[in-house]
């Protein structure tokens, strides 16, 4: 059952999107863990996954879009989301969510799947295709975070210290015990909002909901090496969006992400910054849409 915010959340996203629907949720259990997704449509699946400080609401305004003619599904990755962990979030690494999401299309036994990723979820989502590409018919990344493979790319030095100059105020209170206020800190920091701007955005429950991962995901082992070569073993159509008005260092690794892969291409999204996807679902649909009724 969902939540009486996810309900109203949906709800607005939709009425500005001119839609009315609204999916229930199921739990699939996946290596020891319960996920909680939403399925709506027919046919080969889109399988949507958030970022960070966040949960499968981050794509509800697309499941009424892209269910019109193919299969809508998101969930949420372990330890996001509002449900109880199956630990003490011991588990909380990126190898941890890179087999859940092999393992979660697994579980839809419906053969190949097309991915959505945001953020966070671009790294989770290109370990998952290097692992098994037989589960993958095509990729659209929006602004995949790459840590590594930035660090050496020209002027990523510069881009770095300038995207983490504006990450003060969540980390201070992150270090002080406050994961609601950090949640909300690092999404202004990242969606460039003034501070305490994030709490009258539609969006603001959700984020404090997922503070509690803000410690874990913090204290991460450092990402696998990945560089462009490896990289270069993706061979499925991938599509890598980025926000006009993004942090130079997002616009970096999606350039590289997009030249790297084998079958690659970028396209700018205009009027918006790492936040695209929750500021302009409509528009980010269509890019997945024309997308994928080329690929197809």
């Amino acid at each position: 059952m969902m939540s009486r915010f996810s309900v109203t959340y949906t709800a607005a996203l939709a009425i500005a999107l001119g839609q009315t629907a609204i999916a229930e949720t199921a739990e699939m259990q996946v290596n020891g863990a319960s996920l909680t997704y939403v399925s709506e449509g027919e046919g080969v699946p889109v399988v949507f996954v958030h970022g960070a400080i966040s949960d499968l609401r981050a794509w509800e305004a697309y499941g009424p879009i892209i269910s019109d003619e193919r299969r809508f599904v998101a969930y949420s990755q372990r330890y996001f989301g509002t449900g109880d962990w199956p630990d003490d979030a011991t588990n909380f690494q990126r190898t941890t969510h890179v087999s859940d999401l092999i393992a979660f299309v697994e579980g839809l036994d419906a053969g190949p799947v097309h991915l959505v990723t945001w953020s966070y979820s671009g790294e989770i989502g290109v370990h998952a295709m290097l692992d098994r590409p037989d589960l993958f018919r095509s990729a659209v990344h929006y602004e995949p975070v790459l840590d590594n493979l930035v660090s050496g790319a020209p002027g990523g030095a510069n881009a770095t210290r300038d995207l983490f100059s504006h990450f003060g105020p969540a980390v201070m209170a992150a270090q002080e015990d406050r994961p609601e206020d950090a949640a909300l800190r690092f999404i202004e920091a990242v969606f460039e909002l003034p501070e305490g701007g994030a709490e009258t955005e539609p969006a603001q429950e959700m984020w404090r909901q997922n503070g509690r991962t803000v410690a874990p995901y913090l204290a991460m082992d450092p990402s696998p090496s990945l560089d462009c070569d490896a990289l270069g073993a993706i061979t499925a159509p991938t599509l890598v969006v980025q926000g006009a008005q993004s942090f130079t260092r997002f616009s970096i690794m999606a350039d590289l992400v997009a030249a790297c892969v084998e079958n690659g291409m970028t396209v700018m999204l205009p009027e918006v910054n790492h936040g695209g996807p929750y500021r302009a679902p409509d528009k980010f649909s269509a890019v997945i849409e024309g997308f994928l009724s080329i690929v197809e």
